[in-house]
């Protein structure tokens, strides 16, 4: 591993960044710039809680911050370029490539919405990796959620909309992962959208549930509460009170007196 040195990086970086019309040659050069500063030595858990499970460089943070940082204003430029670019590195083995091929996607000026939903739902899989599908509903999605919300809110009903639980799965993530853009101000469309699995959830996407429900109640927890007792009202699924019941200590105290109460009257 090679010891980060500002001044150099900088120049390493916009010596790769010069490729940046040419995929291939770029990737070629990003390969040996990440194994440059790749640390093969860091063994699985150390330093993050969650870490892909595919190949890692375990690069220091200032080698990616630089590159996204270079690589902004290229993909505003030329967002056809960086179209091509992003298709080129999701094909590595290696996670840091995949999550700059992410990047791009999610920071591509859009003027077509199928450029980057063509992407998502390629490389979108219940097979995917777990941090690698997290960065893909939060990252790869901003440009999209920002600029076309309906289209971001379409595919995430696709998603919901499929018949395989673990489809879903992901379709709740993205609900979750979308809730947190710093420009989401619609929370109703979370709660239509999130309703009929609140109401009867399936044990594949529990969890999943569990951390939408914390993440809304973190965001906005007397119209998450108010949502949760309407839930109640109408719902008999003892799936639904254990749910709900699990996420009660994301809420302030008065808002759980309300739902424990809301709980017991449907015992």
């Amino acid at each position: 591993m090679t010891a980060v040195n500002p001044t150099r990086l900088r120049h390493q970086i916009r010596d790769l960044v010069a490729h940046f019309d040419a995929p291939v040659e770029f990737h070629q050069e990003l390969r040996a710039l990440f194994s440059l500063y790749a640390n093969y030595s860091l063994r699985f858990g150390e330093k993050a809680p969650v870490r892909p499970l595919i190949p890692m460089y375990h690069l220091p943070h200032p080698v990616t911050r630089q590159l996204q940082i270079d690589l902004k204003p290229h993909i505003a430029a030329d967002p056809t370029a960086a179209l091509a670019l992003a298709d080129e590195l999701w094909a590595d083995d290696y996670y840091e490539i995949k999550a700059t091929a992410i990047f791009i996607i999610g920071e591509v000026p859009i003027q077509n919405p199928q450029d980057v939903l063509e992407r998502l739902n390629a490389w979108l899989s219940p097979q995917l990796d777990p941090v690698l599908k997290s960065d893909l509903l939060s990252i790869g999605t901003r440009s999209l959620q920002g600029t076309f919300p309906g289209e971001w809110e379409a595919l995430i009903l696709s998603l919901l909309s499929d018949n395989q639980p673990a489809m879903i799965a992901l379709g709740i993530q993205a609900l979750a992962a979308g809730a947190k853009h710093p420009a989401f101000h619609n929370l109703p469309a979370v709660f239509r959208l999130a309703s009929p699995f609140i109401r009867d959830p399936h044990t594949t996407y529990t969890r999943d549930l569990e951390n939408l429900i914390e993440t809304l109640a973190e965001i906005s927890p007397q119209e998450t509460g108010y949502f949760l007792r309407q839930i109640l009202s109408v719902s008999m699924s003892p799936a639904t009170s254990r749910l709900i019941k699990s996420c009660l200590p994301s809420f302030p105290e008065d808002i759980q007196t309300d739902l424990k109460s809301a709980l017991n009257k449907e015992r």
